[in-house]
Formats: C-alpha cells, sequence, structure tokens
C-alpha cells in the first residue's frame, strides 16, 4: 500500500460547480474582485464570525495588510520562531522589525512567559499563530498581555479555519487575522488568502491596501501605498466550492484525527499532542512528539522507502531565527544573543506529522500506525 502526502478530493460535482461558476465568469468579463469575490468574502466571514473578510491573493499578502493597516513602520512585532518564514518576513515588508519568541512544548503556540519577557517600548503588536490548527489553552492570557500594554493582537491563521476556543472560531480573537487558502491547507482556492476583522477601520484599509492603494476600484486615485494584492474570480470559484463542503472537510480532518489517538495511545516511542477539551483543533496536520533517542529523518525515510507512506512536512523543522537570512540582515531582528528558545528547539527536533486529509480511508490509517509500529521497532 501507499499512502501519499496529500489528496484533494474533487469530486465530480464539485468540478461540475467549478466549472459552471468559472465559465459564468469568463462570459461576464470580471475575472477579477466581482461576484465571486464579494461571495466568496461574506461565506467566510459568516463562517468565521467576523463583520469583515477581505480576500486576498496569498495568506502571506494578508498579513502584510493587516500589519500595514496598523502601520507597524519603525516599531516591533513579535512572533514565534516556530513558524513559516511568511510570518516574519510580513512583518520586515510592512515596515517593522522582528522580535522572536519561545513556543510552549504542549500546544507548539507562542509562550505568554517569553512574550511578556519580549514586549518593547516600540513594541507594535503580537502575531500568534495557531500551529497544526491548535489554538493554544493560554489564549486568554495571552490577549490579556496585549491588552495591558496596548498592543495589537494578529492572528495568523493559516492552520486554522474552523479551529475553535470555546466555541468561538480562529479568526476572530485580534484586531484581525490571516488565512491562506494553499492547497495543503485545510481548504483550498488553490492560491489565496482571506483577512477577518470586526473594525471598519481595518476592512476599508485593507481594500484599499488590496488594489494599489486605490480610494475607489474603477479610478486611479491612489491615496495609499498599497501593492496587487487582488484575489481573481477563478480562485474565489474554488473558494467556493471549498465553503459549500467545509463542515465535512472538518468532520473528515477530525474523524482521522480521533482514529490516529485511539491507535497511537499506546505505541512505545510516540508521545500524542493533548488538544484542550475547550479547544477543537482543524487538524491541519497529526502531530506525535519522537521519545528519546529518536531521529526523524531516518523514521521518516524508512517509511517511505520501506512501507510506502510519506509523512507531511513539519511545523516547522527549522526555527525562523537561525534563519540565514537574518544572519545576512541582522538588523531585522531585534532578540538579544543571549535569547534561548528551548520549547521551540524541542518542536523542532522532536515531532512527526502524519498524512491526514478528507478520505484518508480506515485501512490506510491502520497502514500508517503499523508501519510506524514496524519502524520504531
Amino acid at each position: 500500500m501507499k499512502v501519499p502526502i496529500l489528496r484533494i478530493p474533487f469530486g465530480d460535482e464539485d468540478i461540475s460547480f467549478i466549472k459552471t461558476r468559472i465559465e459564468e465568469a469568463l462570459k461576464s468579463g470580471q475575472l477579477v474582485l466581482g461576484k465571486n469575490v464579494t461571495e466568496f468574502e461574506n461565506r467566510f466571514a459568516e463562517f468565521a464570525g467576523t463583520k469583515y473578510a477581505v480576500g486576498v491573493n496569498s495568506g502571506t499578502s494578508a498579513l502584510e495588510i493587516c500589519l500595514r493597516a496598523i502601520d507597524v513602520r519603525d516599531s516591533s512585532v513579535i512572533v514565534p520562531t516556530n513558524t513559516f518564514m511568511a510570518t516574519p518576513v510580513s512583518v520586515i515588508h510592512a515596515g517593522g522589525r522582528v522580535v522572536f519568541t519561545d513556543a510552549n512544548k504542549d500546544d507548539l503556540c507562542m509562550s505568554p512567559d517569553d512574550l511578556r519577557r519580549k514586549i518593547r517600548k516600540d513594541t507594535k503588536a503580537v502575531i500568534l499563530v495557531h500551529i497544526g490548527g491548535i489554538i493554544t489553552s493560554r489564549l486568554k492570557e495571552i490577549m490579556d498581555i496585549c491588552e495591558e500594554h496596548n498592543i495589537y493582537l494578529i492572528e495568523d491563521a493559516a492552520h486554522a479555519h474552523g479551529s475553535t476556543f470555546n466555541g468561538k472560531k480562529a479568526g476572530g480573537f485580534g484586531i484581525a487575522a490571516a488565512f491562506s487558502f494553499y492547497p495543503t491547507k485545510v481548504m483550498t482556492s488553490c492560491e489565496g488568502g482571506i483577512i477577518t476583522t470586526d473594525s471598519e477601520e481595518i476592512y476599508e484599509k485593507a481594500l484599499i491596501l488590496r488594489d494599489h492603494g486605490k480610494a475607489v476600484q474603477a479610478f486611479n486615485q491612489h491615496i495609499e501605498f498599497g501593492y496587487n494584492w487582488r484575489l481573481s474570480e477563478i480562485h474565489a470559484v474554488i473558494g467556493i466550492e471549498q465553503m459549500n463542503k467545509i463542515d465535512w472537510i472538518l468532520s473528515e480532518r477530525r474523524r482521522v484525527a480521533r482514529a490516529y489517538d485511539e491507535k497511537l495511545k499506546s505505541v512505545r516511542g510516540v508521545k500524542l499532542v493533548k488538544i484542550p477539551e475547550n479547544v477543537e483543533s482543524s487538524y491541519y496536520k497529526y502531530i506525535l512528539y519522537l521519545g528519546e533517542g529518536l531521529e526523524r529523518n531516518p523514521i521518516k525515510t524508512k517509511l517511505r522507502d520501506d512501507y510506502g507512506v510519506s509523512l507531511t512536512g513539519e511545523v516547522y523543522a527549522d526555527l525562523c531565527h537561525s534563519q540565514p537570512v537574518f544572519q545576512k540582515y541582522p538588523e531585522m531582528m531585534l532578540n538579544k544573543s543571549t535569547d534561548t528558545f528551548p520549547g521551540a528547539d524541542y518542536i523542532c527536533k522532536k515531532h512527526i506529522c502524519l498524512p491526514l486529509y478528507p478520505g484518508l480511508e480506515d485501512s490506510e490509517i491502520n497502514y500508517v500506525v503499523e508501519s510506524l509500529k514496524g519502524v520504531l521497532k
């Protein structure tokens, strides 16, 4: 048996819907920021439980627009070091500089204790990343720290479509949130992203920034230094199709995760990441910690070569503060040379991610688990 890294389930009905909507868009001549983008935005805002949503061309763009909307120029922004490089790079492109924090091993998310230590006089925002679809159980503590210091909280929710904390969905806990629709994500529009917010000011600013800073889309009157961050009608059509089945997508991801939980709970050599009772993960990733003496790369190689099981990428294998680009441009990172990241180091070195996607059959789940047990032995 072979179990691939990913399958994206587009059935005949899904493809028929997409083809019909794309044909309508092509005939209309409105290929960018048309009625499909508006529908997608409205439906995603309703799904996330926010007043507004703004569709853009990537999750990275969504982050940068959020940061530009609150104007982080010449300010510091605090980011966890175990995230994709898009998170800190969006800060730099928006004119800010980065301070990295450590992460907690139990939920892979930003450490509130280290956050308190990293706040500076010029800190304008904190970006909280919901790693793997997990919202930290210490969310309220992080929100309180931001409120105490008058700092904006922005969610990097690229992994967290439909994740909840106390019943409330990701995307509405900070001043704004950024989601990604890259093909590997919980839901996809091939390429694309979206901003969610309850702030009318952020919403209006995002509309302007995504279209070259135009005050009105139809006229070349530019009131901000924006960029081409527009979302196409074709990408929005695929996003709408995914919204039609988002409840099924989430239920499938959670079904697979429950099966893994049950089958792996007594397996020696691995430790499950326990999701708090008041948190419901989207399970962008199914994350396991490896026991002492076990190394990730040999396990991944043996699973692939001997069993045909391909593990997904980590979250993440290389910490941002250690990336070569910050050696090349050290002025962009404001951490002290004495800063340490023990939690993030452990996460980086000791976890693997098992295949998880809608449609993964019970027989395949069993095969992945039995293959892993074989390698661990």
